[in-house]
C-alpha cells in the first residue's frame, strides 16, 4: 500500500441547504437554540458535519454519528493506495474501489468495522456542537426531528488514521502470504484446522476483489487438504501393526486416535509413536482358516478414514 496524500489540507463535507420551496413545507414546533449555529448547513475546515431526519430524536442522531462515520472511512479512502505484488493493482482512486471499500466498512454487523480501532473511537463524546429542530409537515401533520452534529476531525487526525489502516492492510497480507506460503507444509490436522480459523477473518477483511479472492482461493486449499489425506499401514511384529496418515506424499499426524474393531482380535489398543500409530491385539480368538481382519476408522472433522488389514489366526 502507498499513501496518496492529497496537496493540501482541503477536506470538509458541505450539507446541501434547504430550498426556500421546501421550507416551506413544515413548520419549526421546537427548536435547541434560538437561532441556528453558524456551522449548520455549511462547511468547515477540520470538522464534519453531519445531519439526519427521523421520526425518533434519538434515532437522528445516531443517524449523524453513522455519517460521521462513513465521512472518516471516506477521508481514508481517498488517501490511500493498495497494491499487491503479484495481482492487478487495486486503488481507491477508482470511484467504485472507493465505494466498495466504504460500504464494507460501514456495512452493519461487518467483523472490519467491529475491528477497526479508528472506528471504534467514533462517539457522540467527541462531538463538539449540535443542533436540532421538532418539524411539523404542513399537509401530513408528520412530525420529525432533524438533527446535527459539529464532529472535530483536523487533519493531523486524518495522517494518523491513514498510518494505522496502512499499518493494518500490510499485516493482513504479510498473514495471507504466510499462510499461502506454509500449505504444503502442514504437519498436523489441528495445525490445519487452527490454519483455517485464522485465514477467515483475514478473508473477511479484505474490501478489494482481487485480494479477497485471492484470500478465499488460499482459505479454499486449506479446506480440500482434509479429502486428500488417507491411511496407510504395514505389519511390524506379530501382533502389531503400524499405521500413518499420508497427506500427499507426506506423513500427518491427528491427535484423535482412530476406533479399531475387528470380527475375532481382542485387547484392541492404539497408542502414538512419532508421526505413526501402533495397533496392537490379541488374535487367540481368531482362527487360522478364516478371513481375519482389524479395521481402523479415524475421524476428523466430520470425515472418516478407514483402513481395514487382515491378521493371521490361531492353528487349532
Amino acid at each position: 500500500m502507498k499513501k496518496n496524500m492529497m496537496s493540501g489540507w482541503l477536506f470538509t463535507f458541505c450539507l446541501m441547504a434547504f430550498t426556500a420551496a421546501s421550507a416551506q413545507q413544515y413548520k419549526v414546533l421546537e427548536k435547541s437554540d434560538k437561532k441556528a449555529p453558524a456551522w449548520y448547513e455549511s462547511s468547515e475546515a477540520d470538522y464534519l458535519v453531519a445531519s439526519a431526519v427521523d421520526k425518533d430524536m434519538e434515532a437522528a442522531r445516531q443517524q449523524c454519528l453513522e455519517s460521521v462515520r462513513r465521512q472518516i472511512i471516506q477521508a481514508v479512502a481517498q488517501n490511500v493506495e493498495f497494491s499487491e505484488k503479484t495481482f492487478l493493482k487495486q486503488t481507491t482512486g477508482n470511484g467504485d474501489e472507493i465505494t466498495e471499500f466504504v460500504n464494507t466498512y460501514t456495512a452493519e454487523g461487518s467483523v472490519q468495522a467491529a475491528s477497526v480501532p479508528f472506528l471504534k473511537g467514533i462517539s457522540l463524546s467527541k462531538v463538539q456542537g449540535s443542533y436540532w429542530e421538532k418539524r411539523q409537515d404542513k399537509k401530513t401533520k408528520d412530525i420529525t426531528y432533524t438533527y446535527a452534529i459539529r464532529y472535530p476531525f483536523p487533519k493531523a487526525e486524518l495522517n494518523k488514521l491513514v498510518a494505522e489502516f496502512d499499518r493494518r492492510d500490510k499485516e493482513m497480507e504479510s498473514k495471507l502470504a504466510e499462510m499461502e506460503g506454509k500449505m504444503n507444509q502442514m504437519q498436523s490436522v489441528e495445525e490445519i484446522d487452527q490454519t483455517i480459523n485464522q485465514l477467515q477473518p483475514v478473508v473477511a477483511y479484505f474490501f478489494d476483489k482481487t485480494r479477497k479472492q485471492r484470500a478465499q482461493g488460499v482459505l479454499n486449499g486449506y479446506r480440500k487438504l482434509s479429502t486428500y489425506i488417507s491411511v496407510e499401514g504395514k505389519a511390524i511384529a506379530d501382533n502389531a501393526y503400524m499405521l500413518w496418515l499420508n497427506l500427499q506424499g507426506r506423513k500427518i499426524t491427528a491427535s484423535a486416535m482412530p476406533s479399531l474393531k475387528s470380527n475375532c482380535a481382542s485387547q484392541l489398543q492404539a497408542v502414538p509413536r512419532g508421526q505413526d500409530v501402533i495397533v496392537t491385539y490379541d488374535n487367540i480368538d481368531c482362527l487360522e482358516d478364516e478371513e481375519n481382519f482389524i479395521e481402523a476408522i479415524f475421524r476428523l472433522n466430520g470425515k472418516v478414514l478407514k483402513h481395514k488389514f487382515y491378521i493371521s489366526g490361531r492353528p487349532q
